[in-house]
């Protein structure tokens, strides 16, 4: 009874441990550095339980090429030496080394290290694979993912499966300076996960492009099927090279971004990429934290966050990926000629919503236009490649900072629409798939987002920016959007809301206070809104043969008057009323609460015909002066 008690225990343990199968240590002075010969281990058996590393003569670790290996787990005893697996099989048809039991833990002071330096031809050709629940271990285990050397092309792939984990281990991912094949080949070192499989939270540091003669290349981390992020830190280094591209981290089907943590570095060369995480399918930013930050190279871009920029299609139009509930901060430049971090909801293959999430977009520190700020772009390429796609802003919060210098352009929040020639995608076996182009005349949405633009407290600085413009008869709307716009203090300018041709302003709320600007001049049309909430502000319209005047549908709210900046269009007249605010309530307020600019030297008169506001420039005289009769200029004789 006491033997049968004692196997049963050992079994237990065994199970626990995940080392069902042979367990064998690694010599202390090994023949060869090849992991799949038996003389190399104690008991002389290739482990398929658990593998021992204690001290040893010999630390790194290599297998044979074309060879398979499985093992429960891998163990580094407390007085392990540092050591190194290398795996370098290119494409193995089945991995090098799985690992399917417990997974890796690390008992000794030494950190250790697990490298793949190959070429693979995707996911499906791991060099390491981690199976069922098995752990990538702890901090001081390090993986490295990469091609066989710097100027080799593509990389090697480490794939987690099942409802394995990697734990807290840390994670480097590079690519070569070599061009891959267009085909069986991945574009760099790549760690991947599927299923159910999670990141933990270990950290992954994703480095990009090193060839000026191949920049389409990159580490990758990337997440498919139902695969998490979990809680883990993700580093995704900017483009070091010019037209190169950042590190970077996508998801894909209904992947989720956790509540991982995300850096977006941006490019240190001239015209590379920054740091880049996709969302892609139906996958899901949900409570990540995003920071893409502005490039630190003239000419360079900022780390960026995309949503549905990649193939491939969603099978609807009204499918895409979210941002769920998460955090993004898009950081503007520090010097002149550099682009600011953003997130693009590009829609080319699919419908993404910004959900719930927060975006704060910050200001620049130097001169320059909104692409040198932190940004936030809703827009269609036209004409589009299958379905109608469109994004939305959903009921997310975003917020555009001022600029901190004089001059310096705030962070921006833009709907727009672009040319764009059709695009494509690949099947899996390489074949190119076209589709007929769409007729979409729906543009970007901003749904029922709240949309804050902050004036600057800087003297000149410019304020956070709101902008809607479509193209060609495809129309952005401000749906049913809260828009705010604050005014300046110290000198600083307001916020800005713009509207420009082919753009709605659906049943939107526009809210402005002191400097805080509505600019409808350049929309070409009369804008529509749902309600207006003024504690002073100003808004910019032209007066002409097309008048941009503003109709409120719902109510008008003034607590402080309210500035007009008049432009004279194509045909202003003086002598000529006006329209250029009309509201259900309007009869009730005062013309005292509006005033406006002169044009040249007529000054505005203001006055109410039931629920509008006219103005009409009678005059060549400034208004509050008295007019003089004209003096004789008869000479004596």
């Amino acid at each position: 009874m006491t033997k049968k008690t004692n196997r049963t225990k050992v079994r237990k343990r065994a199970a626990a441990r995940g080392t069902a199968g042979t367990d064998s240590n690694w010599s202390s002075n090994p023949v060869t550095t090849l992991w799949n010969a038996a003389a190399n281990w104690s008991p002389a058996a290739v482990p398929t339980g658990t593998a021992t590393f204690g001290a040893s003569s010999t630390t790194g670790i290599t297998f044979v090429q074309g060879s398979k290996a499985s093992v429960g787990g891998i163990e580094f005893a407390a007085g392990a030496a540092a050591y190194t697996l290398t795996f370098t099989d290119t494409s193995p048809a089945v991995p090098t080394l799985s690992i399917t039991g417990a997974g890796v833990s690390n008992a000794s002071s030494n950190a250790q290290l697990l490298q793949v330096a190959a070429a693979s031809a995707s996911r499906d050709n791991p060099q390491l694979a981690f199976r069922n629940s098995a752990s990538a271990g702890g901090g001081n285990v390090q993986y490295q993912a990469g091609p066989a050397d710097a100027s080799a092309a593509g990389g090697g792939v480490i794939r987690f499966y099942d409802t394995s984990s990697a734990g807290s281990a840390s994670f480097t991912v590079t690519t070569g300076s070599g061009t891959p094949p267009s085909r069986n080949s991945t574009v760099g070192g790549e760690v991947t996960f599927s299923e159910t499989a999670s990141a933990g939270t270990a950290s992954f540091t994703v480095y990009g492009s090193t060839s000026l003669t191949d920049g389409d290349t990159f580490g990758n981390v990337v997440f498919h099927d139902s695969a998490t992020a979990a809680q883990a830190t993700f580093t995704n280094k900017g483009g070091t090279v010019a037209k190169g591209d950042g590190g970077n981290t996508q998801f894909y089907d209904t992947a989720s971004a956790g509540k991982g943590v995300f850096q977006n570095f941006g490019a240190t060369a001239a015209s590379a990429n920054g740091g880049d995480v996709a969302f892609d399918g139906t996958a899901s930013a949900a409570h990540g934290q995003f920071h893409n930050y502005a490039s630190t190279a003239s000419g360079g871009y900022g780390g960026v966050t995309s949503f549905n920029n990649n193939c491939p299609f969603t099978a609807s139009s009204t499918q895409g990926s979210s941002a769920g509930n998460g955090i993004f901060h898009n950081y503007g430049a520090a010097a002149a000629g550099q682009y600011g971090g953003h997130v693009y909801f590009t829609a080319k293959y699919g419908s993404p919503t910004a959900a719930n999430g927060t975006f704060i977009n910050h200001g620049a520190a130097v001169p320059g236009t909104s692409a040198n700020a932190g940004r936030t772009v809703f827009s269609i390429s036209v004409p589009q490649p299958q379905l109608a796609y469109t994004p939305n802003a959903g009921s997310a919060t975003l917020v555009n900072m001022a600029g901190t210098a004089a001059g310096a352009p705030g962070g921006a929040t833009q709907f727009t629409v672009l040319p764009y020639p059709t695009s494509l995608c690949s099947d899996a076996k390489g074949v190119t798939k076209r589709k007929a182009a769409a007729v979409n005349s729906v543009g970007p949405s901003a749904a029922s987002a709240t949309i804050v633009s902050l004036g600057a407290n800087t003297p000149n600085a410019n304020g956070g920016l709101t902008s809607f413009g479509g193209l060609n008869g495809v129309v952005t709307s401000a749906g049913n959007a809260m828009l705010i716009a604050m005014g300046g203090t110290n000198g600083g300018k307001g916020g800005t809301i713009v509207f420009y041709a082919d753009s709605s302003g659906g049943s939107a709320t526009v809210g402005l206070s002191g400097n805080g600007t509505l600019d409808v001049s350049q929309a070409g049309q009369t804008l529509t809104i749902g309600a207006m909430n003024l504690s002073g502000g100003v808004i910019v319209c032209v007066l002409g043969t097309i008048t941009t005047d503003v109709i409120v549908t719902e109510k008008l709210n003034i607590w402080a008057p309210v500035a007009f900046n008049f432009t004279a269009g194509a045909n202003f007249k003086t002598g000529t009323a006006y329209t250029v605010l009309t509201a259900p309530n309007l009869s009730s307020l005062s013309t005292s609460q509006f005033s406006g600019n002169s044009i040249g030297q007529a000054a505005p008169a203001f006055s109410i015909a039931g629920n509008s506001l006219q103005v009409t420039f009678n005059s060549n005289t400034p208004e509050g002066k008295e007019q003089r009769p004209p003096r004789s200029r008869t000479r004596p004789r």
